[in-house]
């Protein structure tokens, strides 16, 4: 190479460099510190209310963040979890989602999610009085729930199933609402009587039996420490073998005409439903008045308190990064706000103690006429396991009732499938 062309390069490079630096002298600083922050995803599915009150919480973070930016991505609901559990294995998943501590402990072995523990009791970047603001039940049942004592999920609001009736029908028939499960199924025998059609479906069958199990005396549903489930019992397998017999007998539907019984509900295929607190809006009646009350509960109530799981990827700027966003969404005024766009009661003490909050509970509407029937129930909620192989339970007792009521297998064999199937789980095989 020519000194002539060597010096011609070396010019060029120069003045390159040159442009190069001025640029980033001189660019916006907001640019700049965009770039500096340290990128936090969330993947969601929630409903148009939902997304754009998350949308407006991530922006309003953003704003105030020095450290950390922000990023949504909504999702498809169908195989939601699937899709998550795949990329978070691969290393390219979100650093937030919303769910359940039962899917949160599927992570915890292979240390896939974060420990939130570290930051909720640390002296300068903490949340005092964490502990005392929320119930024992799901502080020590689902925070503290975790195999290895560490905090992989917070709940940010709580639902709960209730029971949707058809208040025409049941006025028209002298049916008293059900509230034991030996007034459900008269009613239901009325029903089928004057109507030949359902009295009851459920948009989880899983809560359903997990409450039978529950209230079972003598029963219980997983030994953590030997890893093995506590409910086959003869009197479990009985109320199981009721719940498949009714189902025989068309006097309860166990699978919905779309994703969800609303649509059955409201076109007078079933007189009544169990589901979520926050399905009402979903519900529109052909011809008929609808309300709402609390579904027949003993001793055992399965409440949803869902909130955000962080995962790891080997970088603790994100994971803290991820904290600090979750800490945000769980402050008063904040998780007073997303309570009313998920229509759901507030799992905090504190944010119960805003105004914002006794504003939109003291309403009356809808809303809350649901809210109240899950709040019926709230002193009697309780929390299951969440480790290891609990996903795996869920799915295995509401498939052996629906396997039972196909004729597929006996309601025992079905049982005996489901037993083998969990303990296999639990045990990591």
């Amino acid at each position: 190479m020519s000194k002539k062309t060597w010096t011609t390069i070396m010019i060029v490079a120069l003045v390159i460099a040159s442009a190069v630096g001025i640029y980033f002298l001189t660019r916006p600083v907001d640019e700049q510190a965009a770039e500096a922050k340290t990128k936090v995803t969330v993947w969601y599915t929630f409903t148009d209310d939902q997304e754009a009150y998350l949308l407006k919480a991530a922006e309003d973070f953003n704003a105030q963040s020095e450290n950390v930016e922000m990023v949504m991505h909504q999702q498809p609901n169908a195989d939601f979890t699937k899709a998550v559990y795949s990329a978070v294995l691969e290393g390219i998943g979100p650093d937030i989602i919303f769910n359940y501590p039962s899917e949160a402990a599927q992570y915890v072995k292979s240390g896939h999610v974060a420990d939130l523990s570290q930051y909720i009791y640390d002296e300068e970047i903490g949340i005092k009085g964490f502990e005392e603001a929320l119930s024992k039940g799901v502080l020590e049942g689902e925070v503290l729930g975790f195999e290895d004592g560490l905090i992989h999920y917070v709940p940010a609001y709580t639902t709960g199933p209730i029971l949707f009736y058809n208040k025409t029908l049941l006025e028209e028939l002298e049916i008293p609402v059900p509230t034991t499960w030996e007034e459900l199924e008269a009613a239901a025998r009325k029903v089928k009587e004057a109507k030949n059609i359902p009295f009851l479906g459920t948009d989880s069958l899983t809560d359903i039996v997990q409450m039978l199990i529950m209230e079972t005396p003598g029963a219980g549903y997983i030994d953590v420490p030997n890893q093995k489930v506590l409910f086959d019992t003869p009197e479990v397998r009985a109320k199981v073998a009721w719940l498949v017999d009714l189902a025989k007998e068309g006097l309860v539907s166990l699978t919905s005409v779309g994703n969800y019984f609303s649509v059955d509900f409201g076109s007078s295929q079933v007189a009544s439903y169990i589901g979520s607190s926050a399905g009402f809006p979903y519900i529109n009646p052909d011809g008929f008045e609808f309300a709402m009350a609390p579904m027949p509960a003993d001793t055992w109530y399965p409440s949803w308190n869902r909130g955000p799981i962080v995962f790891y990827y080997n970088d603790d700027a994100r994971a803290e990064g991820a904290y600090e966003f979750v800490k945000y969404f769980i402050s008063p005024e904040v998780n007073a706000g997303w309570a009313e766009s998920v229509i759901a009661l507030a799992p905090y003490a504190w944010t119960r103690e805003t105004d914002a909050y006794k504003a939109y509970i003291g309403q009356d509407s809808l809303a809350n006429q649901a809210l109240a029937a899950v709040q019926a129930h709230l002193g009697m909620a309780g929390s299951l396991p969440a480790v290891t192989g609990a996903n795996v339970v869920r799915n295995a007792i509401a498939d052996a009732v629906i396997k039972a009521a196909s004729g597929q297998m006996t309601a025992d064999e079905a049982w005996d499938e489901a037993v083998i199937l969990s303990n296999a789980a639990l045990q990591g095989k």
